[in-house]
C-alpha cells in the first residue's frame, strides 16, 4: 500500500448566522473568534465554509424566516465532547439572539435550541 489512514470520528456539522459572527462576545472578542478558540482547544481543528449558504424555515405562526450561514465541521472521536459542544452552541445561540441552530451528527439532523425544553415551553405559553 502507498498510504495509511487515521480515523478522526464522526462528522459534526452546524450552521451559525454569518453576519452575527462579527458581533462582540461577552469577553470583547468577536463571536467568530470565540467559536474558533473553542473548536481549536476542544477538537484540535475544524473546517468552515464561507460560501453563499442560506436557508428558509417555516415558522410556527405560518411565516417564513431566511438566514445566511457559515457551516462549521468538526470530527468527533468516539462521541467525546458532544455534550460539551452542544452546551457551547446553546450558549452561542443565545449570544447570537437565535432561537435554535441547525446541528448534524454523522448525517442525523436536529435543531439545537438555546436553553432547556422547559424554558422553551414557558416562552410558548406566555
Amino acid at each position: 500500500m502507498d498510504y495509511h489512514e487515521t480515523p478522526l470520528g464522526k462528522n459534526v456539522r452546524f450552521l451559525l448566522p454569518s453576519l452575527k459572527l462579527k458581533h462582540p462576545s461577552m469577553n470583547g472578542d468577536t463571536i467568530e473568534h470565540m467559536v474558533h478558540i473553542f473548536l481549536i482547544d476542544h477538537f484540535g481543528g475544524y473546517t468552515a465554509t464561507s460560501a453563499n449558504l442560506f436557508g428558509y424555515w417555516k415558522e410556527e405562526d405560518g411565516g417564513h424566516t431566511y438566514g445566511e450561514h457559515r457551516e462549521f465541521v468538526v470530527a468527533l472521536p468516539n462521541d467525546e465532547g458532544l455534550p460539551e459542544l452542544k452546551s457551547f452552541l446553546g450558549r452561542t445561540a443565545r449570544m447570537l439572539g437565535e432561537k435554535c441552530l441547525y446541528f448534524e451528527v454523522a448525517g442525523v439532523a436536529l435543531l439545537l435550541y438555546a436553553g432547556t425544553k422547559a424554558e422553551e415551553e414557558s416562552v410558548r405559553s406566555a
